[in-house]
């Protein structure tokens, strides 16, 4: 079989996660010579960048892309879990300590949520993917949003209830022995394709275990999900209380250095996290900037990133919508960026 062969083959076994989700395409990828995400609308244009690529870092994003319209509207379909060697780096025998971890994971999928997923080695530790659904009464699969248990929670956290939901399941099934700095998002969950090159390790990407075709009901994970979101919740309180401590100050006490200097500087990617997480708390909130001047300086900023890497979505009623959403709450410490999106935070040290 020809390498073009098995990376068309390798390809269709990773979409077929995807047969549940709303839609398959379009959908971000993002290979060793693209400028971060790039969106294709086809199989057929996804394996052009992949060919084009040289089957380098070939990957592709675990959830659809969507509308600003229907950004709150995905339901949780996909969980990807990261194994990284790094986390044995301390052990006498890294990999066998890995393989166990692995081998306790795996037991928690199927103890739990009856799960059998996809495992890939990929040079340096092992890739779990797990499709999930879930579904109400009627076997209608809904968007947690739409849950009547999480309708207090919908705008506490700093990011949608289903890239919440991933974060905490994968945390919650490995015992909490992933890889830290692994956070995915719906924007984010990059995903590799078995029989690609992994760069950083020089390693072709190997198929340890294939799923077994089932999409497994992960309703048992709602529980401890919710117990979760009460804890964010009143921790949220809390800060906001001190927050409008913090806003009692002038203004111009209130900059934040490392925001300002995102501020003047396009990225290529992250720029919807940087919206939600960042921008929009810190110019609202700490800045106390009215909002038609936050528009406007995001707007600025938005159209240089496009230069770099052309945003898919309309921003300008992307940053009316998430607006309406702030509670007041800060932007994201640049400690707590490091935890949740150590991408992003390393590009910002440069």
């Amino acid at each position: 079989m020809s390498m073009s062969d098995e990376l068309k083959k390798n390809t269709q076994f990773i979409l077929s996660h995807f047969s549940g989700q709303e839609f398959v395409f379009p959908r971000s990828i993002m290979t060793a010579k693209t400028n971060g995400q790039v969106f294709v609308d086809s199989e057929e244009e996804m394996l052009e960048y992949f060919v084009k690529a040289d089957f380098v870092d070939c990957r592709i994003n675990g959830y659809p892309f969507h509308h600003h319209n229907e950004s709150r509207n995905l339901y949780p379909s996909f969980i990807f879990i990261d194994l990284d060697l790094s986390l044995c780096s301390t052990c006498k025998y890294p990999i066998r300590k890995l393989d166990y971890i692995l081998k306790q994971t795996l037991n928690k999928i199927k103890d739990e949520i009856n799960g059998i997923p996809t495992v890939l080695w990929t040079g340096g530790g092992y890739h779990i993917y797990q499709p999930i659904k879930m579904v109400a009464k009627n076997d209608e699969r809904l968007p947690l949003e739409d849950f009547k248990e999480f309708e207090d929670f919908k705008y506490i956290t700093r990011s949608d209830l289903t890239t919440d939901f991933i974060r905490f399941a994968g945390k919650y099934l490995t015992s909490q022995k992933g890889d830290p700095k692994h956070n995915p998002s719906i924007y984010s969950c990059l995903i590799r394709i078995p029989g690609t090159i992994n760069s950083k390790y020089g390693n072709k990407v190997d198929i340890i275990q294939k799923w077994n075709g089932t999409e497994v009901i992960a309703s048992p994970i709602l529980l401890p999900f919710l117990d979760h979101l009460i804890q964010i919740k009143i921790e949220s309180e809390e800060s906001k209380k001190r927050n409008s401590i913090t806003n009692s100050k002038s203004n111009d006490n209130n900059n934040i250095a490392w925001i300002e200097r995102l501020l003047k500087t396009p990225i290529a990617d992250h720029r919807y996290f940087c919206l939600w997480h960042i921008l929009i708390p810190y110019l609202l909130n700490i800045k106390k900037l009215p909002e038609d001047q936050v528009i406007l300086i995001i707007t600025r900023w938005l159209d240089e990133c496009n230069k770099l890497n052309k945003i898919r979505w309309k921003y300008p009623q992307r940053i009316k919508e998430q607006l309406r959403y702030d509670k007041g709450y800060p932007p994201i410490s640049i400690e707590n960026l490091k935890k949740e999106n150590f991408e992003l935070y390393t590009l910002l040290q440069k």
